[in-house]
């Protein structure tokens, strides 16, 4: 490379920010003239490598950007600053810590005196754990550039972290002089910590916030969710007092109170703190739907379907409500129309709630004329629901592709249709019957031992699976217990599971081909082991015995602070009393194994 006077070093200066400047406007063939001029007159350079890479990654082309940045690498000279910027920026999004780690060090040592080189390098540190380098860095930064407020706050955040808390605050509030705003910049990179799951690192920030602005309630409302996603209740409750103390009408802050009651098992402060949210903000749609799990946690089922009516308005919900322009039934007798019964959300779901389907049949047709019902049904499931098809034409469910119908009813609708109020008016199991031990007959089994189904875990796209699942390792006390059998019912992704399985862990499952087949199991067995997976239902809708293994903060189905379920009397629930306690629940269930063992052979 041909060494660049001072004015040709201007003239490049300037024809590449012209050449960015187009690149920015989506103008490629302006700045690749731009380009073209400046390499006839100085030739290669690394600024100009630098441009090129910022014109590929703007046309989406990566791996061009990466190869012209190489180059400008090996081109860098003392000074190169426009390049060692576009060279930072692009090598962060490029995402190869090691070739942005190559970035840093040629940046750093080519122009080692700019401050967003430093931050830049103080915030890879910072990620990497070096602790030191990132302090470094970050003083360096907030040194030669002193109205650098984003290093200034990062660099108050980092001294909070590492516990030189007044230094933090002094760091913040010179930075406070230069952006009146800092609190909701501050917020915000708690915020962006909190999304994905760093709720430790999140509670810093929002702790600084505190220290900073004592009456700023936005703040203590978000220390109290992280808080609470670290289970730590007390102090979260205490903190979300703090919020709605500083703001009464603070509604996010009674929704993470309610939340963080609701996951302590303190329902009745629950349902009040959601109640506030949502007088204080009544057309939020989270807020009632969160209201409806404490209200159906508690055994409230009438005010709590009522209020279950809005998880159609809530963005989370993972059923979206059925595009159609039929009108809901609203429980008239059909006088010949016909009916849809929309299967909503999940399998289990569908088998919970199937037992509200005779009592709609009946009010359907209670007219002089009668009507059609379609029943849908997940495809896995069509065979159980053979009890019905002499009072309904079953139908596979498929979003969009409904057969024709008059008017439509969402599955879980039905307990408030029928006016469904307290557990005592839930129709009782068993309504899962026609399914006979001939289907799949369980090979060798032998009468004289305890024979246990077992399942360990459910869909681990389903949102929470990580809390409600268990590992089959934890299961493993089960499958050594003396005069016990154990049998794999387990389907899905978890299936592979499997091979970490002892063979004394018979795995039934590789041959199960439907539901069916594992209701025609679960007859030959003496009782079922699973966690809240849909199995748990498909067994207490049979009314068979199961032993259903619930996680510190179960779904609301299975209330609380009981080791029954009005739902299913069949079925036996045992509960962590410590989050994350497995082996604490199967330690429960061994000793209750135990003495069923003894009770069939005595």
């Amino acid at each position: 490379m041909k060494p660049i006077d001072l004015r040709t070093r201007s003239k490049l200066f300037r024809g590449a920010k012209t050449a960015l400047k187009h690149i920015a406007e989506g103008k490629f063939d302006e700045a690749q003239k731009a380009t073209a001029d400046l390499l006839k007159e100085a030739g290669q350079t690394a600024i100009l490598m630098g441009v090129e890479a910022k014109a590929a990654w703007a046309q989406k082309n990566p791996k061009a950007a990466r190869q012209y940045l190489e180059k400008g690498l090996e081109m860098s000279v003392v000074g190169d600053l426009v390049f060692n910027r576009i060279a930072v920026e692009l090598g962060r999004q490029i995402g190869d810590d090691a070739f942005f780690e190559t970035v840093l060090r040629v940046a750093l040592k080519t122009t080692p005196s700019d401050a967003e080189i430093r931050y830049a390098a103080a915030g890879f540190c910072y990620r990497k754990g070096v602790i030191p380098a990132a302090r470094t860095h970050y003083e360096a930064a907030v040194n030669l550039k002193p109205r650098f407020v984003p290093a200034m706050r990062d660099l108050g955040i980092f001294y909070y972290e590492i516990g030189e808390k007044d230094r933090a605050l002094r760091v913040l509030r010179r930075a406070c002089e230069f952006d009146p705003k800092l609190r909701e910049s501050l917020l915000e990179l708690g915020n962006a910590r909190y999304r994905v799951k760093n709720y430790n690192g999140a509670a810093v920030v929002y702790e600084t916030v505190t220290r900073l602005e004592p009456d700023y309630s936005p703040a203590y409302s978000n220390l109290g969710s992280a808080y609470r996603h670290s289970l730590q209740f007390r102090k979260g409750a205490q903190t979300l007092k703090r919020a709605l103390l500083a703001e009464p009408e603070n509604a996010g802050g009674y929704y993470n109170l309610g939340n963080l009651e609701k996951e302590a098992a303190n329902l009745k402060p629950s349902i009040k703190a959601f109640r506030r949210a949502v007088a204080c903000r009544p057309g939020e749609a989270t807020f009632h739907w969160n209201l409806a799990l404490a209200l159906l946690a508690d055994g409230q089922l009438g005010e709590g379907f009522d209020e279950y009516e809005w998880r159609w308005e809530t963005e989370s919900f993972p059923t979206k409500k059925r595009d159609v322009t039929q009108p809901e039934w609203d429980g008239s007798p059909l006088e010949g129309r016909t009916l849809l019964v929309v299967s909503e959300q999940g399998i289990g779901d569908a088998l919970q709630f199937l037992r509200f389907v005779p009592e709609a049949i009946k009010r359907a047709q209670a007219g002089a004329k009668k009507g059609r019902v379609l029943l849908e049904a997940h495809d896995e499931i069509l065979d159980v629901y053979a009890d019905y098809k002499d009072m309904v034409e079953l139908v596979p469910r498929r979003p969009g592709k409904e057969p024709d119908f008059d008017c439509h009813i969402a599955q879980l609708s039905l307990p408030m249709l029928l006016g469904v109020k307290t557990t005592e008016d839930l129709p009782k199991a068993p309504y899962i019957n026609s399914i006979s031990p001939d289907r799949f007959p369980v090979p060798d089994l032998d009468p004289a031992k305890l024979n246990v189904g077992v399942v360990w875990g459910g869909n681990p796209a389903f949102p929470g699976d990580d809390i409600r699942s268990s590992k089959v390792e934890y299961y493993a006390p089960l499958f050594g217990l003396d005069g016990v059998q154990c049998y794999s019912l387990q389907k899905g992704p978890r299936e592979a599971d499997l091979a970490d399985a002892p063979p004394s862990l018979i795995p039934l499952s590789r041959d199960i081909k439907s539901f069916a087949d594992t209701v025609s199991i679960v007859r030959q067995l003496d009782v079922t082991v699973t966690t809240c997976t849909s199995v748990a239902h498909l067994v207490g809708g049979m009314g068979c015995p199961v032993f259903v293994l619930l996680s510190h903060n179960p779904d609301w189905r299975w209330l609380q602070h009981r080791d029954d379920s009005p739902w299913y009397p069949s079925a036996r629930l045992f509960r962590q009393t410590e989050p994350g306690d497995w082996p604490g629940v199967i330690q429960q269930i061994c000793a209750t194994l135990g003495e069923m063992k003894e009770a069939k052979t005595s």
